[in-house]
C-alpha cells in the first residue's frame, strides 16, 4: 500500500525529485483518496470519514469518481489541517484502511 506525500505546488526539482516547500498551516485543500471496492463504497467512505472525525479534521465530501472497470473509486474531500502532526496522523490513519491504495 502506498500513500503519497503531499505536494501542494505540483512541481518537480532537478532529476524529477520533488521540491520540499514549507507548508503554512492551517491549510485547506482537496484530498483524493483512492479505494479498492472490495467492500461497499458507502462502508469505505464511512471508514475514511471516521478517520477525519478521530483526528478532529473538518471535511466536506466533494465527489466520487469510479474507475473505468469499477474496481476502484476516488473519494474527494475538502479538508483543513491545523498543523504537521495532524497531517501526519491522518495519513497514518488512512494507511490502516486496507482498501486505501493511496491519497493525494
Amino acid at each position: 500500500m502506498k500513500l503519497s506525500n503531499l505536494h501542494f505546488n505540483n512541481t518537480n526539482g532537478a532529476n524529477g525529485a520533488a521540491k520540499k516547500d514549507k507548508i503554512k498551516f492551517p491549510v485547506t485543500y482537496d484530498l483524493k483518496v483512492i479505494v479498492e471496492l472490495s467492500r461497499p463504497k458507502e462502508t469505505l467512505q464511512q471508514s475514511v470519514e471516521e478517520k477525519f472525525d478521530l483526528h478532529k479534521i473538518p471535511f466536506n465530501f466533494l465527489a466520487e469518481k469510479p474507475s473505468s472497470k469499477g474496481n476502484y473509486t476516488s473519494l474527494t474531500y475538502k479538508i483543513t489541517l491545523l498543523d504537521e502532526p495532524q497531517m501526519n496522523a491522518i495519513y497514518s490513519s488512512l494507511k490502516e484502511i486496507k482498501e486505501v491504495k493511496f491519497a493525494v
